[in-house]
């Protein structure tokens, strides 16, 4: 009888004479999977050969596992014997005391192998294991009660009562605090203190950035505050640094719709304080970039969660690193429990027609709102923009920090801003007609070659060089303009666009216009 192969999780062995090997690989599974399977009386090819099974060949057995893994296990010892009558041992194991070692050496399972853990490996396993037993949310914090903000703490219990989910009203910090089982022998835990207390550190930074090279930062804020504090200067940060649209219906007050999920950028943010790794020196991150909204937390997904897996629907697991956090906040209302939130953002941007994603990144965990062109509702890492005589003079399919994004793409027709309409017969007002002065509807992309050239021999980056062909799409060569309507034509805050404006006016592409703050773009060819 043939068993199989051996995996990470399946080791067999020919015969208990290899038992010191096998208690090896034992710890080594246990370490990897914390589950698995050990034979004896089996060939590495699987093929069961056969060995003397006896009381003391099991009692054997068991003892050795008890005297050389450490912690302790209690695996069970199972005699069997195939269709031919040859006997075999099977021995079940399972332990999440990790990491466990074997006459004192630990090691870890790789494929079918057994590989030694370095010092640092062994470290970080064992400050895993002391957080799963006693996790960091749960500690006593070196805050004081007299540090929490009793406006935030009154807020939060105010949520927690009409939510119906907290049964008590407000009193005073400790009390409150006792009876939310938020205190340990009388001093804050440490979901108190990041609930509750301002920080002393900075936990969340914010920024602009023009491209994914990083080398250009256009604004830059560092925050410290409570979780709820936090989360609500980076939600205003993200929608107030992105595209808003309006629709008009008929005689009524204008509908304001953010360019990303109000609710869905909340959750993504709530999640990044919630589920993230306390103990790391890093903090929560929200970068903005012309064709994507990032938000980094320190700490990936613990182990079993998988985040594709959430996306998807597929899991609804609730599991994290930070119960206490998690409930507390369920509590309130400021998340929801049972796994749901994820779907939730997925759902929401769905609608919206938002691609995100999670992406592992050294040190933790990045959500990326993938943001759309203003015009033609596609993502900008994967559209075009074309001029009328065919030439591609921004190619969004490529990295921002190519040096060349232009090329000729003839058979690619071109999308501008006269397919974004609102639907039931409402009108999608977008930067093209915010002010008086419509251009018509098939000239806004029309860009003048010798500008285009202009703006090439300028050297600029492919986002800077896509931003001012906006402005002159919008504007040409007449209209005059200010860093007010550079900021609604590009989407850029008040910042990046009198940063745009001095780096068009140093190559000398636009000039003062009238009165100050005005600009036009020089003209060309006696335009």
């Amino acid at each position: 009888m043939n068993l199989g192969i051996e995996t990470e999780t399946i080791e067999f062995k020919k015969s208990t004479s290899e038992l010191k090997e096998g208690c090896a690989s034992i710890a080594s599974i246990l370490n990897k999977h914390q589950e698995g399977v050990l034979y004896f009386g089996v060939r590495k090819d699987g093929e069961v050969v056969g060995q003397d099974v006896s009381e003391s060949t099991m009692r054997e057995i068991s003892q050795a596992i008890g005297n050389k893994i450490a912690p302790k296990i209690y695996p069970d010892v199972e005699p069997l014997e195939d269709d031919e009558g040859r006997s075999y041992i099977r021995v079940s194991f399972s332990g999440d005391d990790t990491p466990y070692s074997c006459d004192g050496r630990y090691r870890i399972r790789v494929a079918d192998e057994d590989v030694m853990l370095s010092p640092e490996e062994v470290r970080r396993m064992a400050a895993a294991a002391e957080r799963r037993e006693h996790p960091w949310d749960e500690l006593p914090s070196n805050r004081s009660i007299d540090d929490v903000d009793e406006n935030a703490l009154r807020d939060y219990v105010k949520r927690g009562v009409d939510s119906g989910r907290i049964a008590i009203s407000y009193t005073d910090k400790r009390d409150v605090l006792e009876r939310l089982d938020l205190l340990v022998d009388g001093r804050l835990t440490n979901t108190a203190s990041v609930l509750f207390c301002p920080s002393k550190d900075i936990e969340l930074k914010m920024g602009v950035l023009e491209s994914h090279t990083r080398t250009e930062i256009l604004d830059l804020q560092q925050e410290s505050g409570t979780v709820f504090d936090l989360v609500r200067k980076a939600e205003f940060y993200i929608l107030n640094n992105t595209r808003r649209r309006f629709l008009i219906t008929g005689s009524g007050p204008r509908e304001e719709i953010p360019e990303l999920p109000r609710d869905a950028v909340h959750e993504a943010l709530m999640n990044a304080f919630v589920h993230r790794d306390w103990t790391s020196a890093a903090c929560v991150q929200v970068d903005i970039f012309f064709d994507s909204v990032e938000i980094f937390s320190p700490g990936w997904f613990i182990e079993g969660q998988d985040p594709d897996a959430h996306l998807s629907g597929d899991s609804t697991s609730s599991a994290t690193r930070n119960k206490l956090i998690a409930s507390t906040l369920y509590r309130s209302k400021d998340i929801e429990s049972y796994g749901t939130g994820i779907p939730r953002i997925k759902r929401l941007c769905d609608d919206a027609d938002i691609d995100v994603e999670y992406i592992k990144v050294a040190d933790g965990t990045k959500f990326v709102f993938h943001r759309n062109d203003a015009f033609t509702g596609r993502r900008l890492d994967q559209m075009y923009i074309i001029h009328a005589d065919g030439d591609t003079i921004y190619d969004g399919t490529k990295r921002a920090d190519d040096s060349e994004n232009v090329q000729h793409a003839p058979e690619k027709r071109a999308a501008g801003p006269e397919n974004v309409q609102g639907g039931n017969g409402k009108r999608a007002v977008g930067p093209e007609n915010v002010q008086s002065g419509e251009q018509p509807e098939d000239a806004r992309f029309r860009q003048s070659p010798s500008m285009e050239a202009m703006i090439a021999a300028a050297g600029f980056p492919p986002v800077t060089r896509r931003n001012i062909l906006m402005v002159y799409a919008r504007f040409g060569a007449s209209s005059e303009f200010t860093w007010q309507d550079v900021s609604v034509a590009t989407g850029l805050a008040e910042r990046a666009a009198h940063k745009l404006i001095q780096r068009m006016r140093t190559a000398e592409l636009i000039e003062i216009a009238g009165g100050r703050g005005r600009y036009r773009f020089v003209p060309i060819n006696g335009e």
